[in-house]
């Protein structure tokens, strides 16, 4: 979220990358957006790493992602889709209207908050918290400000381009409790085979 980003604004000069406290993002991954990061300009641009939608849902429930759309290699449009359903019968559906939903095709790029920025962002960030407080309800305490919707913003504003990176990494993380042993079993196969450390404390 955008207010959790803002929290390290004092801290960061330099480029830097965003991720989910909870996902697991593989080790390439981090590779590739370094590589972009270092390139970076100080002002108008950012970075992000994008995986593939069927890589990133649920059997357990639906989960929300933001949809990503690119031309020429650029970020176009984030899409924030709040109700995916994978399907039993493989199909991910957009669910947010009403079952049976919106049919999503599957090797869509999403975005996993796995952002690339540099500090000038930070500017940019407390003018858009501030709207959004300003805008918010009176009761809407569990509203979030999302960084994805933020970005969307910027890009079409002008004022921001966003280069995609893809990447061959494996995502996974726990959504729901039902994710856990999946999780589970993935790191113990990254930690036999030495990708992952077995314990970070060493």
């Amino acid at each position: 979220t955008v207010h959790a980003l803002l929290c390290a604004a004092d801290v960061v000069h330099e480029p830097f990358c965003v991720i989910n406290a909870d996902d697991y993002y593989g080790i390439d991954a981090y590779r590739t957006i370094y590589d972009e990061l270092v390139k970076l300009p100080e002002t108008g641009k950012a970075t992000m790493v994008g995986y593939l939608l069927k890589n990133t849902a649920s059997l357990h429930g639906t989960v929300s992602r933001g949809v990503c759309h690119a031309v020429n290699g650029n970020l176009d449009k984030v899409v924030e889709t709040l109700k995916i359903k994978l399907c039993e019968n493989g199909e991910i559906r957009d669910i947010g209207a009403g079952e049976p939903g919106e049919l999503l095709d599957p090797l869509a790029p999403v975005s996993m908050n796995f952002w690339g920025f540099t500090p000038w962002i930070f500017g940019k960030l407390e003018e858009y918290f501030a709207t959004f407080l300003k805008g918010l309800a009176p009761d809407a305490i569990k509203a979030e400000c999302l960084l994805p919707v933020f970005v969307d913003k910027l890009m079409h504003e002008g004022e921001l381009t966003v280069p995609m990176l893809t990447t061959d990494a494996v995502w996974f993380g726990v959504t729901y409790k039902e994710d856990k042993p999946f999780v589970q079993a993935e790191l113990r196969k990254l930690h036999e085979s030495g990708v992952y450390p077995a314990s970070l404390h060493e």
